[in-house]
């Protein structure tokens, strides 16, 4: 039976297991009968439809691989105890998140993994701080919910850091000025003021822009960019001035507007990591026309170079991408970690027989080294590391394809790190 490299626990939890997981009907090394299984239920909301559902199908199968991997980790060593994921589709909607959780809660889910937007876990905090049910969040990154001592817990680091890796990319690019378009929820609005912050700090101008309702006709927006590009050229001139967009799956439609006006295929763009390795930008010729024309540079958010090349992360990596096809993105994989963190803690809780979950979360986390690294968090229950993949599209021979120009690291040391097209850059 497999046992991935990545999901054996700390000695310590396997006496935990050993000691009070284990029917004294089974011995070290012997699957526990039917009738003995204990379930420890995870509660896990995922977006598989809806706006936000582009890594929905890979984040649930990295979700249910980690689930199948503790599950025979846990069968060799012969415990009792057997992971059961319990799944709803959070349909990138607020309200039907809500009730999704609300399905999760009754189905007696002491801790649901989130993997949400922004606006998602805004609409799920105050139903999980009533309640006690405690969210693992992998996937929202506004920092207006880094609140400390609240229900949430966030695998993934705030968009502080994302706004402040972008100032260093504008920098690098000798850009000077630019003008935001961005997806007006809580998620867009908190990281174009966290971008904003930086950039300004570096001696940037952001000037106002345009800011969208999700769900609409991108037209009038698109024009109304496409006047202020071109009097900010008449002032600035077009090599210093980019158009920041902020936007999830909408980016299609809204990148095929901009594709047909002239003054916005003249300036370069730079995007955010809800538009970063898009397959439909590389794949839709006029889309991946418009990405070179215009220099995209995206950041994904990503996991240290240095950790991808462990043996854990490959064999992961490697099992994520024969299921999905795609390798598993920075999200993806720090799902697959949410998994293994939050076993470990509920199956700690059950032999402490602890009352206070969230203490022995937090404790567990802050000394977990999942396949993305260390997930140690900080105050405010978000996770300190911050690794952005920086990419941009490229064709070769009529073919389109994601390339990486650069990473950007704040490691949970407080040290940061800019690589770019194989350079060190110094920061501060």
């Amino acid at each position: 039976m497999k046992v991935n490299l990545a999901i054996v626990l700390t000695i310590g939890v396997v006496l935990a297991v050993l000691v009070a997981g284990c029917t004294t009907k089974s011995q070290i090394g012997s699957a526990p009968t039917s009738e003995a299984r204990q379930i420890i239920p995870i509660g896990a909301l995922v977006d598989l439809t809806g706006e936000s559902s582009s890594e929905g199908d890979a984040t649930l199968a990295a979700l249910e691989m980690a689930a199948e991997d503790m599950n025979s980790f846990l069968e060799e060593i012969g415990s009792s105890r057997h992971v059961a994921l319990m799944v709803e589709d959070s349909g990138t909607d607020p309200d039907r998140a809500l009730r999704a959780l609300t399905t999760l809660s009754q189905s007696g889910c002491r801790v649901v993994i989130a993997a949400t937007t922004s606006s998602e876990l805004t609409a799920l905090k105050k139903y999980a701080d009533d309640t006690g049910i405690i969210l693992i969040g992998t996937k929202s990154t506004a920092p207006s919910l880094a609140v400390q001592g609240d229900s949430i817990l966030r695998l993934v680091a705030d968009d502080t850091n994302q706004g402040y890796a972008m100032a260093q990319v504008l920098q690098i690019e000798n850009i000077s000025t630019i003008v935001p378009i961005t997806r007006g929820d809580i998620w867009g609005d908190d990281l174009l003021n966290a971008t904003t912050t930086s950039f300004k700090k570096e001696g940037g101008t952001v000037l106002d822009g345009v800011r969208y309702t999700p769900g609409t006709n991108f037209s009038a927006e698109v024009k109304v960019l496409s006047a202020i590009v071109q009097d900010v050229k008449s002032r600035y001139g077009s090599v210093n001035v980019g158009v920041y967009f902020i936007s999830l799956d909408e980016a299609d439609s809204l990148l095929l507007l901009a594709a047909g006006e002239p003054e916005l295929t003249s300036v370069s763009w730079f995007g955010s990591d809800g538009t970063a390795e898009r397959e439909s930008l590389t794949s839709n010729r006029t889309l991946a026309q418009f990405a070179v024309r215009t220099h995209l540079i995206c950041p994904a958010y990503g996991v240290p170079w240095m950790v991808k090349q462990t043996d854990e992360y490959q064999q992961v990596a490697q099992d994520l991408k024969r299921e999905t096809g795609s390798d598993p993105t920075g999200y993806i994989a720090t799902s697959y970690d949410a998994v293994g963190v939050v076993s470990q803690a509920l199956l700690l809780s059950e032999a402490a027989d602890s009352t206070d979950l969230q203490t022995l979360l937090t404790y567990t986390l802050n000394h977990y080294n999942g396949i993305t690294y260390h997930l140690s968090l900080n105050d405010a229950g978000d996770r300190e590391l911050a690794c952005y993949d920086l990419v941009t599209i490229t064709e070769q021979n009529g073919t389109y394809s994601w390339q990486l120009m650069g990473q950007f690291i704040s490691w949970d040391t407080g040290d940061d790190e800019m690589i770019w097209n194989g350079a060190i850059i110094p920061l501060g």
